[in-house]
């Protein structure tokens, strides 16, 4: 049996697809069958952007980097605005008879769709009822595979689901081991002409998923148990692919997780890497960034030691500068994650997040700032009463899953945190040493240095 891995667009392309790599690579070593890739979303942004993939090779300083992506970034928008709406009107997105010609559906028994963002559910409702109208069997799966789009194809939410939908059609399985040292993760399947980008990032995970799994805000842990990864596989996965830059995806690392990654790094590798701000981590900020670290995405979130406790961060908002401020005097770049309007906020709470920003403005270089939105599956969610959430409604949407809302009993709502950050949006700008454009392509920030 063949199968055919899709990426659809749309997404910023300026990573290699990890969802697509790590598929091929969980199917090959627990099933016969023959795969391919195709990373569909490369193929548009390579047609549609011609100008800025000739011209990001061609820069000589992180200023010229900055100001290609600054332009891309109003122009993408635009493009993917104009062809959603193109799907929602029934009519087929830009370059779909092109893009679509490539998935060679001839050649293939199973078309398997694999979606991480909700900007890619547009494009690939067109694709795949097009799959659907030629009678193509079609796979669904990822954190985005929701909504409309599960109208077009079978949804398997995990490896035990994928691996009973190919047995049951007679296909062998396997005794594999994925993270066996000799079956390193293998990128080979895409071009690096195809990535807007410089250089190579190579995004890995060196878990299965968040160590902490306390934030009342966030899904993606999803229940899956926690297994940390074999060195030794993440050391031959690096040096098969010949990797010079990495972003580690994982949610969180352990202190033992960061010094061993820098160990195998020995500097020859530029990461970067998501952390939360806690005191274990003291002291080792010189050694990581002899071992390569460059870039820490911290989970700030609030400079209200409130409002944290009701996340349970676990952080202590009077010891998060001090993490700041060894990380910066080690030369490691310092991004903070800030959410406004977690529930029962008030204004004195948001404003205190600003003047924690301005204080410590010295040991940040930029500032990605987002306002709460309630998710299934999250704390806040299934426990609403502790949060002072009340009326919870689900609005149908025509391609992505029901929008949900909400009132609270105290706090300001998400629409007064908006006009309060366009406020003083000016004073977080002040701050940011980054430009704005790299909170989109956090990873890009190794590049710009």
């Amino acid at each position: 049996m063949k199968v055919l891995l899709v990426y659809p667009p749309f997404c910023t392309p300026t990573i290699l697809p990890y969802s697509l790599a790590s598929l091929k690579h969980f199917l090959q070593t627990n099933l016969n069958l023959e795969i391919d890739v195709l990373d569909l979303n490369a193929e548009f942004h390579k047609r549609k952007f011609a100008q800025y993939y000739k011209t990001i090779k061609e820069t000589k300083t992180k200023e010229d980097y900055a100001e290609i992506f600054t332009h891309f970034d109003k122009e993408s928008r635009e493009v993917y605005a104009k062809n959603n709406r193109e799907v929602l009107q029934g009519k087929n997105p830009e370059y779909f008879q092109e893009i679509f010609s490539l998935i060679k559906t001839e050649d293939y028994d199973i078309i398997a769709c694999s979606l991480v963002y909700n900007s890619q559910c547009f494009y690939a409702t067109a694709i795949l009822k097009e799959l659907q109208k030629q009678g193509i069997i079609c796979l669904l799966g990822g954190p985005a595979a929701k909504g409309k789009v599960l109208e077009y194809g079978k949804l398997l939410k995990n490896e035990h689901e994928i691996i009973e939908f190919f047995t049951e059609k007679g296909i062998q399985a396997k005794q594999g081991d994925f993270y066996d040292s000799n079956n390193p993760l293998d990128f080979s399947d895409f071009k690096e002409e195809n990535y807007l980008s410089k250089e190579r990032i190579f995004p890995i995970k060196t878990s299965s998923t968040c160590f902490y799994k306390q934030c009342t805000f966030c899904t993606h842990f999803a229940k899956v148990p926690y297994k940390e990864y074999e060195i030794a596989w993440l050391e031959n996965t690096l040096k098969i692919n010949n990797a010079k830059y990495v972003f580690l995806i994982d949610d969180m690392l352990t202190k033992e997780r960061l010094m061993a990654f820098a160990q195998i790094s020995q500097n020859k590798i530029q990461w970067a890497c998501q952390l939360r701000p806690t005191p274990d981590i003291l002291g080792i900020s010189k050694e990581l960034y002899a071992g390569g670290l460059r870039s820490v995405s911290w989970g700030v979130e609030s400079g209200s030691q409130r409002i944290l406790d009701l996340m349970k961060k676990g952080t202590d908002i009077q010891k998060v500068p001090k993490v700041l401020k060894e990380s910066h005097e080690a030369g490691i770049q310092n991004i903070l994650y800030i959410m406004f309007a977690f529930p029962t906020e008030t204004k004195e709470e948001f404003m205190e997040t600003i003047n924690f920003l301005e204080k410590n403005q010295a040991y940040i270089d930029l500032v990605c700032t987002s306002i709460f939105g309630l998710q299934h599956g999250a704390k806040a969610f299934e426990s609403p009463q502790d949060y002072g959430i009340i009326e919870i409604k689900e609005k149908q949407r025509t391609v992505l899953e029901g929008s949900i809302t909400y009132k609270i009993k105290q706090g300001l709502n998400n629409e007064e945190a908006r006009v309060l950050q366009k406020k003083v949006q000016h004073r977080i700008d002040k701050i940011n040493k980054i430009p704005k454009v790299f909170k989109c392509s956090r990873e890009q920030t190794l590049l710009y240095q």
